[in-house]
């Protein structure tokens, strides 16, 4: 690592609530926005590892809230995962908690000042959660909820570099850009073939009628598909600095838009 990504590390690091000072994390609060962070921890094969869900999330939140000039919490490394327990060290929560967690936080961030909370969430099976948490946070205190999947808009921007696969091209990227020693792409092994498991997966990404997964072996036999061979260190740095200019910037759009809807409607 340079001297000049060092630095920046350490001015991203300096964002994260857990590192302020009481004083800090009031002056920081007061700015009005919060980055939560959720991911996931579960298996990825033998090349990337358990917390790539929730390293991918942070990376990027961390480069949102330096555009938004906000702090940032992780809420939870441990994510909606109870598909991947059949690979020992996956683990979960059930979405009761997940929501339990994100209004006990919110709650918080409210009584210090917090008017909008930016979620930033890396892991499909956290959205439920995040959705219901975000109507009850709402409806009980003056705080707006964004979510940002970030893993979506990775996929939307560079579709044809990151592939929406499991421990494929767009997730070793995210690694890559969080901490490239965790990415051990000399052991990789197995994996399904791409299109068998973006056949399988597609089945519980429909959005008109589809089943609720159960087992992520009925995606992906091996638990893993994709090209993870495909991406280079400074590319993937690229990449998540985009995914993060896109979402500060839509954030700041959709904020604009609610106002100025809130102004029509006399509110």
């Amino acid at each position: 690592m340079s001297s000049q990504e060092g630095d920046s590390q350490l001015t991203l690091d300096r964002l994260l609530l857990a590192n302020m000072t009481q004083p800090q994390a009031q002056e920081a609060l007061g700015r009005g926005t919060a980055v939560l962070v959720t991911g996931s921890i579960e298996q990825h094969g033998a090349h990337l590892p358990l917390g790539t869900d929730a390293f991918a999330a942070l990376a990027i939140a961390l480069r949102v809230g330096a555009r938004l000039d906000a702090p940032v919490l992780p809420l939870t490394a441990v994510g909606v995962a109870p598909y991947h327990l059949p690979w020992p060290g996956s683990l979960t929560i059930t979405p009761a908690t997940l929501t339990s967690l994100m209004l006990d936080v919110c709650a918080g961030l409210s009584a210090a000042g917090v008017e909008r909370v930016v979620v930033v969430n890396w892991h499909e099976g956290n959205t439920p959660a995040i959705r219901v948490a975000a109507d009850r946070v709402q409806s009980d205190h003056p705080v707006r909820v964004i979510v940002a999947e970030a893993h979506v808009v990775t996929n939307g921007l560079f579709p044809d570099e990151m592939e929406f696969t499991h421990a494929g091209s767009m997730e070793t990227a995210a690694v890559l850009a969080h901490e490239p020693s965790l990415v051990r792409l000399s052991e990789l092994a197995g994996g399904d073939p791409v299109d068998q498991g973006a056949d399988g997966h597609a089945l519980f990404r429909r959005r008109d009628v589809y089943p609720v997964m159960r087992d992520f072996r009925e995606v992906a036999s091996s638990g893993w598909y994709g090209t993870p061979t495909s991406v280079t260190e400074e590319r993937a740095r690229e990449i998540i600095d985009s995914v993060a200019e896109h979402i500060a910037g839509s954030v700041e759009e959709v904020w604009k838009a609610l106002g100025e809807r809130r102004s029509e409607d006399g509110g």
